[in-house]
Parts: structure tokens; sequence; C-alpha cells
């Protein structure tokens, strides 16, 4: 029998390597839960595949490149890509330049985009805008996907907790009454009970609690300030084995990580006894409006930190109403780090 390592210590250094590569593969696959996918396949205009075409992929946020290769088969593909918005641009000897547009990325999804290169120079370009597709023909997930600005300019009433806006998706209602997570913003997808069985996702990271938390009654762990949301996926059917645990809805949420230049934003969402309706039961019994004095205030901004890509975005946010005059402040800080070339 072979022998697999030939002392104490070289095994010792033997397992130490395995643990050390088990987890980062683990980290690597966890990591694929908020990341996106670009593949498809490069022809030309008698529909011939190209093969060895280069394809660069450029993100528009923040200028970061990333190169691969048709194969014999004219397909490429390029997985691990931060959701967001890219452009792709494919060449080959002897064909023009072509560029696609705005085609955007959520994180777990796969869009497909192929290319057709038309005879000419390679220093011509054809440049093509992205439309959103009719159906989505790379995945069987369903669900909704919520941007940025739908994810701010949603009205979330006095709460402002982002899971109420799962309840958009196909197939989402409240939770059950009596229901642990009921004030939290608990949820029921597809007939499933709230308590335990819906699965929260934080940048890809598992976010839930294993009991359901009786101070905050919600689900999850890390409650990220709405502004602080880069985009926010909530699948209900068909989604893959790798988000396995619940049985109802995977509410996948992913935070802002900053762009080459500075932005930001200031908010105040008022209610008062001025500007609410008063109820019907009071206008029925002649009473007039209470005092209702509330202020929901807060600030995001992203900022670069480098040339390289490396970049920053924080949020701060607070309360202020009649019964509660001392606000509460929340602070959360995103980093995005570019990563070095792989070879795909």
């Amino acid at each position: 029998m072979p022998r697999i390592c030939g002392g104490f210590f070289e095994c010792r250094r033997v397992v130490l390597l395995l643990t050390v590569l088990s987890l980062t593969l683990t980290t690597i696959a966890y990591a694929q839960r908020d990341m996106g996918t670009i593949t498809g396949t490069i022809t030309d205009t008698q529909g011939g595949v190209v093969p060895n075409a280069k394809i660069t992929i450029t993100e528009a946020a923040t200028g970061l490149k990333y190169e691969v290769q048709s194969s014999t088969d004219g397909t490429y593909i390029r997985p691990a890509l931060k959701p967001g918005t890219y452009t792709i641009t494919a060449e080959a000897k002897g064909f023009r330049r072509i560029e696609q547009q705005n085609v955007n990325i959520i994180g777990g999804d796969r869009v497909g985009v192929n290319l057709v290169l038309t005879v000419g120079d390679v220093n011509q370009a054809v440049e093509v805008s992205a439309e959103a597709p009719l159906l989505q023909t790379e995945s069987t997930t369903l669900g909704q996907d919520l941007s940025t600005k739908a994810v701010a300019d949603l009205p979330l009433g006095g709460q402002r907790v982002f899971t109420y806006l799962a309840r958009l998706s196909a197939g989402v209602l409240k939770s059950e009454p009596g229901a642990r997570d009921e004030v939290g913003g608990g949820f029921s997808a597809n007939g499933v009970r709230s308590n335990g069985q819906n699965n929260f996702l934080l940048n890809g990271v598992d976010n839930n609690v294993n009991v359901i938390d009786f101070l905050n009654q919600t689900a999850f762990v890390v409650g990220p300030s709405v502004e602080a949301i880069g985009e926010m996926r909530v699948l209900t059917n068909g989604y893959n084995a790798e988000y396995g645990r619940g049985a109802g809805g995977v509410v996948n949420v992913n935070l802002k990580s900053g762009t080459n230049s500075l932005h930001g934003v200031a908010y105040d969402i008022l209610q008062n006894d001025k500007l609410n309706a008063n109820r019907w039961e009071y206008n029925k019994a002649g009473r007039t409006r209470g005092p209702v004095k509330q202020n929901q205030y807060g600030a995001a901004a992203g900022l670069p930190i480098s040339r390289t890509g490396c970049s920053s975005s924080a949020t701060t946010r607070g309360r202020g109403s009649a019964l509660r005059a001392a606000p509460s402040r929340t602070w959360a800080t995103a980093v995005s780090i570019p990563s070095p070339p792989r070879p795909w």
C-alpha cells in the first residue's frame, strides 16, 4: 500500500493543506450565490462559429475589465461577476469589433449574450444597446428582481424593513397570523410557513437565525438599511440546489460597493397629523386626528479608495417620533476589492 506521508510532521502538513483547500473551495462556492455569470456564442453573419475570439467584459461603475476567449465551438463564459451593468466587446482577426452595452447582471443570475461578427476591419466597431429579454432562457428560476432604484423608491410605511419588499413577488403573502416574525416583515412563499422556512442571504453569506428572534421578531440576523442595498432578488421556485436550507423563498441581498466617482443621497420621510388623513372610525365618531410626528432620515454615500477599482459605500439612518425623541443610527459599510484575473 503506498504511503501518503512519510512522518508525523509531514502528515500534519498534508492535513493542514487539505483543510485550507477545503475551506477555500467552500468560500468560493458560497461566494457564487451573490455573483452573476455571462455566457454566449460568437458567430459570423452566416451562422458559423468564431473560435479564439477575444471577449472583454467591462464593469460600467468601476471600469474593471475581464478578458476571456471563445472556445473551438465559439462559446464563452465568465462567472463570478458582481451585480451591475457591463459592456461586452468581442473582436477577432478579419472581423469588425462589436460592442454590446447595458448588460445587467443580478446576483445568482446567468445571462446569455450572443454576438454576431461582421467581416471588416478590426478597427471599425459596431455598437449594440442591450434590451431587456422577453424571456429568461438561461434559467428556470421564478422570482422578482429589485434594482437599487426600486428598493429606494418603493414605499415601506413606518417600518422600512427590506423583507416587506418580498411581498412584491408572485406567490408571496404576509406571514400567517400569529407568526413570530409577523411584525418584522415575515412572509409566506407558495403556501409554506414563514417560521424558519425562508432562506436569507447577505452578499451570498447565510443571514438566518436558527430560532426566530423574539426581541426583534425577525428571521434574519443583519437587517441592512434599505439605502445600503444595491440589488435584491427574491426566489420563490425553481432555484438551484446551491441555496438549499429553506422550503419557502430565498431573499438574496447585495450591498452597494461604491463606484469610481463620489455620489450620495440624503432623505427625510415625514409623517405627521397635518399630512395624514383621519381614520374613518374617528370621522364617524367626530374625533379629530391624534398627534403624529415621525421623521425617518438618513444618508448614503459611495466613494473610490484607489484607482485600481477599490471603493467603499456607507449609510446611516435614524428615526425621530413624538413617542421616541432619541433617534437611533445604524452604520453599514461595504468595501469592494477587485479580484485578480483568473484563467477562465
